[in-house]
């Protein structure tokens, strides 16, 4: 049984929800699951050259980015979740900790042999407590 649905987002890359987004709605309303959003920002070396307070701000500008993405694909009311890190790691942490059943993840572009599967994509279907599903575009 599918109760809960991650679908990972990166607002600077349309293919990630092209596809994915209308899937996710689809499965949601299917198992009668609570679909939520995760985006992932890579955590920021602090290098000696950058002010203290450098990146700030930057969990706000994703946020609302993802929830323009989301309000323009029909799915305002989708909880967003930003965290910040390693990208896969940060997806299967939040997966698990929260319970999730299924995770809708879109393929990467890229070229054969490795064409599709991204290493985070690589990583979140072989460590995933749960089922990923993966949508091609």
């Amino acid at each position: 049984m599918t109760n809960k649905i991650l679908l990972p987002i990166d607002h600077t890359d349309e293919q990630s929800w092209a596809k994915a987004l209308s899937v996710a709605l689809q499965q949601a309303k299917f198992y009668g699951a609570d679909l939520h959003v995760v985006s992932v920002i890579p955590q920021i070396i602090q290098l000696p050259n950058l002010p203290t307070k450098y990146g700030d701000g930057a969990k706000d500008h994703v946020s609302n980015a993802v929830k323009a993405i989301l309000e323009n694909g029909g799915a305002g009311d989708v909880p967003v979740h930003i965290e910040q890190g390693s990208v896969y790691r940060e997806i299967l942490k939040l997966a698990h900790k929260e319970e999730f059943d299924m995770i809708v993840m879109a393929s990467a572009k890229g070229e054969f042999p490795n064409y599709e599967i991204g290493p985070n994509l690589a990583r979140v279907v072989r460590n995933a407590h749960c089922t990923v599903m993966v949508i091609r575009n």
